[in-house]
């Protein structure tokens, strides 16, 4: 008679494997023939050799149950017909551990079959949930005599190094300072020298933030603000009701909001502020008490503006104007998009309807760059927030107490070259009127004799010839 040994885990459902096929004696194809044999399951304890009845199934079919053992054992009754005696333990305790042994009896015949119980597992101390950044300490148990020569931990199904926060102690693994994402199963492989491998899993439950990282939260100016302080757990799941909350602004002494005590059966204590403005940017620190310990996390509120180049409510047609995307808080791994809210495809090309970057410049202004502009922020996975801005333009006004900057233009062109004409003929006569005095000096005098204003001398006709001839 062999004997079969198992380890399975301390908690869970378990199969010890009576069947034919381990058994070898009874042909399969003979048993749905015969009647219901006589089966005895019997146990003897690792700490004291008495065999101790568990269960016996009688050919009528009645069974007879231990008292200590009535609601975790089962068999499969419609496999038990065809020789499969399979016997379930659910739960599974540490005290079931030893040889189980099961005999058959049928007209003369006895079969007999024994399996010996092993168990392991993964106890947590302190037991229960942990409040985030407390310390615990996983054992590997294991009811093999032998030691094992070597011990894995393994975490989500990553191994964990024994460095920093993890330290192995023999069987054990110490977690100075627990997290949120520590959370989930957490499995102990033992390996021993023979080269079986016996493994078991604990589900670590550390209450914490369900935010791994310091959120910050975009809003524009105006708008309500939701700042994020969430548990992965409620409390009162656990049995915890004993839960503080409160909020504080770093650098203010008072808040338009906070919460002081809220009841356990929740895990969102997110801090709502309604229309937020730049006085509100800035940290936010969120402290939840459980049980005497207090757990924070960060929460920034950046504000987001619009920055206008010109002042006044309206810009005028034909101006140079500047929209700015203003944050009161940069991570360094914004991305900005600049779009006109209902703008067509069509719209043309001189303009386009979206821009990709921190500033919109418009140069020159249009009637048709009138209209609601938004800049959306973006950060390396999705969008972040937005603002919008109201652009107002204004048609350029012309005076009617003065002519217009055309026919200015014209007219002054036009007296111009007037008088660069009048000047020009005025030199040409000038010129010419040298050229002629110097070659006939007679014809000057006889000019100027002539020219109003000028009187002639009286005096001897002879003087006069004389002057004349020359």
């Amino acid at each position: 008679m062999g004997v079969i040994f198992l380890f399975p885990l301390l908690g869970m459902s378990f199969y010890f494997p009576f069947t034919v096929f381990h058994l070898l004696l009874l042909p399969l194809k003979t048993l749905p023939t015969l009647p219901v044999p006589t089966t005895f399951f019997s146990r003897c304890s690792s700490s004291h050799r008495k065999r101790r009845l568990i269960l016996k199934v009688d050919p009528s079919g009645i069974k007879k149950w231990s008292r200590s053992m009535i609601h975790r054992l089962s068999i499969w009754d419609a496999g038990f017909l065809r020789g499969n005696f399979s016997l379930q333990i659910d739960p599974l305790l540490n005290d079931d551990t030893g040889i189980y042994e099961m005999l058959v009896k049928y007209g003369s015949s006895v079969w007999c079959c024994q399996v010996k119980l092993g168990v392991v597992s993964v106890t947590a101390n302190p037991p229960g949930p942990l409040v985030e950044l407390g310390a615990v300490k996983l054992t590997c148990n294991c009811t093999r005599s032998e030691k094992p020569i070597k011990i894995r931990w393994f975490h989500a199904g990553l191994p964990i190094p024994t460095t920093g926060r993890f330290i192995s102690q023999g069987q054990a693994l110490f977690i100075s300072s627990s997290f949120g994402n520590d959370s989930g199963p957490w499995l102990c492989q033992l390996i021993f020298a023979d080269g079986e491998i016996i493994s078991a899993t604990y589900e670590l439950q550390v209450i914490g933030f369900t935010e791994k990282t310091i959120p910050v939260v975009y809003t524009a100016a105006g708008s309500d603000a939701n700042l994020p302080c969430i548990l992965n757990y409620k409390p009162l799941d656990y049995g915890i009701s004993d839960v503080a909350v409160h909020w504080k602004h770093m650098g203010r002494r008072e808040m338009k909001a906070t919460a002081t005590s809220i009841r356990g059966n929740q895990r969102n204590f997110s801090l709502y502020l309604p229309a937020v403005g730049p006085e509100d940017a800035g940290q936010y620190l969120c402290e939840v008490t459980i049980q005497g310990t207090t757990i924070t996390q960060n929460v920034t509120l950046a504000i987001m503006t619009v920055i206008r180049s010109s002042e006044g409510t309206a810009v005028t047609e034909g101006s140079h104007l500047m929209l700015t995307c203003n944050l009161s808080y940069h991570t360094g791994q914004e991305r900005f998009r600049w779009q006109k809210l209902g703008s067509m495809p069509t719209e043309s090309a001189s303009r386009k309807a979206e821009v990709l970057k921190h500033t919109l410049e418009i140069s020159p202004v249009s009637l048709s760059d009138a209209g609601t502009w938004e800049c959306q922020v973006y950060g390396p996975d999705e969008m972040l927030g937005s603002v919008q801005h109201r652009l107002e333009i204004t048609a350029a006004q012309v005076s009617s107490s003065q002519p217009g900057t055309p026919g200015k233009v014209i007219f002054g062109l036009m007296v111009g070259f007037f008088i660069l004409v009048i000047s020009v003929l005025a030199l040409t006569h000038h010129v010419r009127k040298r050229v002629t005095s110097s070659n006939f000096p007679a014809l000057e005098l006889m000019v100027a004799a002539t020219l109003p204003g000028k009187k002639e001398k009286v005096g001897d006709p002879e003087e006069k010839v004389q002057q004349m001839e020359y």
